[in-house]
């Protein structure tokens, strides 16, 4: 119960967040999506420092895809709150590795194809990478990118310059989460 009741004034906090940092007119009730995922890691999880560790790093991505969103960035603020939160139930070597390995594939990316892929997902990628490990990291972009791909082919018969990739990114890393950890 009180994971829920910490999830709910965390979503409340996202949306007021949200709300007067994009201006928008109405809330984006992420508080619903957050007690979802407060639910499922009380489901999946027995370990307290998980349940927590997952409950902020899911806001942190809430917030992160629905900024994203709505504006194509991604501040650089998250990325720093996702490091600090990885700290929750640390393990070193996976982390560091991971922080390396996964932003990678990202980096090449947007080296080689101009306006491919911007920092703010390499800088995520990277986080998540230090969260999550390298496995998890790389299931996740996997996950990620295949959501977007699919999600972008059926849902635009014309061809887009660019989308958003953290909603997408974001939903790979709790899906890596519940798996890997």
């Amino acid at each position: 119960m009180i994971y829920l009741t910490f999830s709910a004034l965390a979503g409340i906090i996202t949306d007021i967040t949200l709300k007067r940092t994009l201006k928008l007119k109405s809330y984006p009730f992420t508080v619903i999506l957050s007690l979802i995922l407060a639910f499922i890691l009380t489901k999946a999880f027995d370990n307290h420092l998980l349940i927590i560790k997952g409950l902020v790093f899911f806001e942190i991505l809430l917030f992160t895809a629905y900024h994203d969103a709505m504006t194509k960035e991604i501040p650089n603020i998250v990325h720093l709150l996702i490091l600090l939160t990885a700290l929750i139930s640390f393990h070193p070597l996976s982390s560091i590795i991971g922080f390396f390995v996964v932003p990678l594939p990202y980096l090449l990316t947007a080296l080689l194809k101009d306006g491919g892929i911007g920092g703010g997902d390499i800088k995520l990628m990277g986080a998540c990478g230090f969260m999550l490990g390298v496995w998890g990291g790389v299931f996740a972009g996997i996950a990620g990118l295949t959501l977007a791909v699919t999600f972008n082919l059926v849902k635009c018969k014309k061809r887009q310059d660019s989308f958003p990739l953290a909603p997408y990114l974001s939903l790979g890393c709790v899906i890596a989460y519940l798996i890997f950890q």
